[in-house]
């Protein structure tokens, strides 16, 4: 599975969940890494219902996010903003006053 780098950074600066859902076809369960703090706790990243086991599909779920949780991706932040923001200035949440 890929995973962008702004999908990364979404998941370190913010607070998430992981939850798990069922294909009703294949009856296999996959994962989803989703925001807490927004209402209809939209979405992040999900992984394919590819496991017999809901607690497999949460533990792969986990696992992901706590790699993704260890990767230093602050130095890359910067750089996404410039690349995204070109000439503009930007404030990113964390810094704004």
């Amino acid at each position: 599975m890929g995973l962008s780098l702004l999908s990364a950074l979404e998941i370190q600066g913010n607070e998430t969940l992981i939850a798990t859902y069922q294909d009703k076809e294949s009856r296999k369960y996959g994962y989803t890494i989703t925001h807490t703090e927004e209402k209809d706790y939209r979405s992040i990243v999900s992984g394919k219902p590819v496991y017999i086991l809901q607690d497999d599909a949460l533990a792969a779920g986990t696992d992901l996010m706590q790699q993704i949780k260890k990767v230093k991706l602050i130095p890359r932040k910067k750089c996404l903003i410039d690349m995204v923001a070109k000439d503009t200035t930007v404030k990113t949440v964390s810094s704004a006053p």
